[in-house]
């Protein structure tokens, strides 16, 4: 109806105007009665277009009232198709044992939370392109980027035009296609392997954040203004970061939601989760290993690492703790010492923390003490070295965590491994045998 009010009030200015030429036809019949001849017939040209003009307005209305009615018919036939779709989301919430307000509730807010992570990618994606095109293409195509800068493009940005296109190419367009909400679980799951890519990138980070701040960057800047950033390469190279720990979280509350009793949803849901807990779990322990100095053997052959974390360490007995970052393999346990605060420099806004080696041991040097008598906490467990030839005692290190829990997930692993290195050896024992 507002499209037919318009169209009327525009008739009825024009209608004002034909008023006017009117009007000046009685002025010029009354002034001259020479040209009473051509003034008629002006007048009856008046006169034919006011008449075929009339008759298009009435036709234009006819019409404008035909279109509004079978768009407002269309608009009802839509309402009883959604009012319709409505039931049968009803009737799926109720097969997937929505069947009370508590789980509707649930179910519109796992809808809300799926849509969020879309919106939310895609404007990730967008950030991941905008440093691609405006300043990693740039730089490698202009003549006009310094020589510096072009030579360490890898170490700038790292591997994050990977990590663009993995988003932009496949992640982006499977949560789009996830027409049921059970089926982000799975999207997660099956690009397990692309997401390890950010181990790689934060492992970069702290390269390419020091280059940065010890580096004439005029050339970035009119790279920013150019694309009319506000924040400067340095913010942006930071989302690939923020954005690998923000995806747990919304896993999280699409688990709080999944109904109860559809157990594919759920592990699926619970699956991903701990994916994208250990992916960005295990980037911060590649940051961290990556500032450790004066170790001068492969890492490789100490196998994975599996956890690093500091603790307060007694070594052979000794009444004060002496800090430790403690860096857990596959094959071995890695002890070091924190670089003090005034190591680190007040320039650079990602920094790797910075260790020094003291010692390691082979999982298959040591034993392992769960619980301590005078540990009434329940945040101490000891490791002893086998005492090697030549060597008085056995060395011994009461490991102090913050939490029960921290030492219970130490305890824990290292037991698995030992345990898993038992059953290798007496497997390979027996096998010589025969």
């Amino acid at each position: 109806m507002a499209k037919l009010a318009k169209f009327k009030q525009s008739m009825h200015q024009t209608s004002g105007v034909m008023d006017v030429c009117h009007s000046k036809y009685i002025a010029l019949s009354a002034s001259s009665n020479s040209t009473l001849r051509h003034i008629r017939s002006a007048k009856q040209n008046v006169d034919t277009s006011w008449t075929k003009f009339s008759e298009k307005i009435r036709h234009a209305e006819r019409e404008i009232e035909r279109r509004y009615k079978e768009e407002l018919n269309e608009n009802n036939n839509n309402n009883t198709v959604r009012d319709q779709t409505s039931l049968q989301d009803t009737s799926s919430v109720g097969s997937l044992d929505f069947d009370n307000e508590t789980e509707h509730v649930a179910f519109r807010n796992t809808k809300m939370l799926v849509q969020e992570l879309v919106n939310t990618e895609k404007a990730y994606v967008e950030d991941l392109k905008d440093v691609v095109v405006g300043y990693k293409v740039r730089m490698e195509q202009s003549g006009e980027c310094p020589t510096l800068l072009k030579a360490n493009i890898n170490t700038i940005f790292g591997n994050i035009e990977d990590i663009y296109n993995f988003h932009s190419k496949i992640f982006l367009g499977e949560l789009e296609r996830c027409s049921e909400t059970s089926h982000v679980g799975g999207v997660f799951c099956t690009n397990i392997s692309n997401f390890q890519m950010y181990a790689t990138y934060c492992k970069n980070k702290p390269r390419s954040e020091n280059f940065l701040s010890t580096t004439d960057v005029s050339f970035l800047a009119q790279c920013q203004r150019d694309i009319n950033h506000v924040l400067d390469l340095r913010s942006y190279l930071l989302k690939p970061v923020q954005r690998i720990m923000k995806y747990h979280l919304i896993l999280e509350k699409l688990l709080k939601y999944a109904p109860s009793r559809n157990a594919k949803r759920r592990d699926e849901l619970q699956e991903a989760l701990e994916i994208m807990e250990r992916v960005p779990r295990y980037a911060n322990d590649i940051i961290h290993l990556m500032g450790l100095e004066g170790y001068n053997g492969d890492f490789e052959s100490l196998g994975q690492l599996l956890l690093q974390e500091n603790f307060q360490v007694y070594i052979n007995g000794q009444r004060k703790p002496t800090p430790r970052q403690i860096f857990m393999f596959q094959f071995a346990i890695l002890f070091s010492k924190p670089a003090p605060p005034k190591a680190y420099s007040r320039k650079v806004s990602v920094q790797a923390p910075k260790y020094s080696y003291k010692s390691h041991m082979l999982l298959t040097q040591v034993g392992i003490t769960r619980f301590l008598a005078e540990d009434a906490n329940n945040v101490q467990f000891q490791i002893k070295v086998f005492k090697k030839e030549g060597q008085k005692s056995a060395e011994s290190f009461i490991i102090q965590a913050t939490t029960t829990a921290i030492r219970d997930q130490w305890i824990d692993k290292i037991e698995h491994l030992l345990f898993a290195q038992f059953t290798s050896m007496k497997n390979r024992a027996a096998s010589n045998v025969l």
